[in-house]
């Protein structure tokens, strides 16, 4: 759009004309993926799908980026609405389909500059991540872990970083991963003792909005990287991270020791991993 003074406050410090031709897919439209989404749309890039097979409900809106006047929507129609509204030269796909069961899929991530995964399980993240390794598409994911006491980022790199199988092994010798414990892990007699509540509402509580930005911002930061290493010219004043995966405490609940506490690692493929040497060369 001609005269269009969209990012005029930050081209110049920032070269956000060097994402827009970048695809990036979205899986997961909740409040982590519909933020992360927003960023990236808040940073340049103007090609996205958006996956996702859920309707906003009156329970998503006080952590999600769309209001009371999506309820009863499909997520994808949602986010789209929102990301147009800040950037209407943005090209959007979407798909309303179970990640799981999508035929597609591979299709989907081949033809893609970056994969965001913003689901709630393992089984999504495995098999997103497993197909990228295969294809040779960078993928990076985020996890906030229950009721918002932290969370982590992972960011798998073709050719030179491990994949979430690798990285499970490395976590089982870190500071932080005795102690955190997913909610779905837990005997269900602790779930009660420890929350009062139903598994279906402890699920659906991660913590506070602001709990859950910390790591869709990490999260955004890493999408970008994966995005910045495979253009020709880097951006300005975008060096590369060196780590790929990070873990965040937002406050003092055990592993964490107090507020705003961080741990990076670098991830190599782990040794004799089967799925690393299956990657694209």
């Amino acid at each position: 759009m001609e005269g269009d003074k969209t990012f005029e406050r930050i081209e110049k410090l920032f070269d956000v004309q060097s994402f827009k031709d970048q695809k990036v897919l979205i899986l997961g439209c909740g409040s982590g993926g519909s933020s992360v989404a927003l960023q990236l749309t808040l940073s340049g890039v103007q090609q996205m799908t958006l996956f996702d097979h859920d309707t906003l409900g009156p329970e998503n809106v006080i952590r999600h980026i769309c209001g009371r006047k999506y309820i009863g929507s499909k997520k994808t129609d949602a986010v789209a609405d929102v990301l147009l509204d800040r950037n209407p030269n943005l090209k959007i796909r979407k798909i309303e389909a179970d990640i799981m069961k999508y035929p597609n899929l591979g299709e989907e991530i081949k033809q893609s500059s970056v994969v965001v995964l913003a689901t709630d399980n393992e089984p999504t993240r495995f098999k997103v991540n497993e197909a990228c390794v295969q294809l040779g598409t960078p993928f990076v994911v985020g996890k906030v872990f229950t009721r918002g006491i932290g969370g982590e980022v992972f960011s798998y790199r073709p050719g030179i970083g491990g994949w979430l199988a690798c990285l499970e092994s490395q976590l089982q010798r870190t500071q932080f991963r005795t102690g955190v414990r997913e909610i779905d892990l837990v005997p269900e007699e602790e779930r009660e003792k420890i929350y009062g509540m139903d598994i279906s509402e402890i699920k659906d509580s991660p913590g506070l909005a602001v709990d859950i930005a910390f790591i869709t911002s990490f999260h955004t930061r890493f999408v970008l990287d994966a995005i910045g290493r495979n253009l020709t010219n880097r951006p300005k004043h975008f060096d590369p991270i060196e780590e790929n995966y990070v873990v965040w405490g937002n406050r003092p609940v055990q592993p964490f020791t107090k507020n705003f506490q961080l741990q990076r690692i670098s991830l190599q493929p782990q040794e004799n991993c089967a799925v690393c040497r299956t990657g694209v060369e």
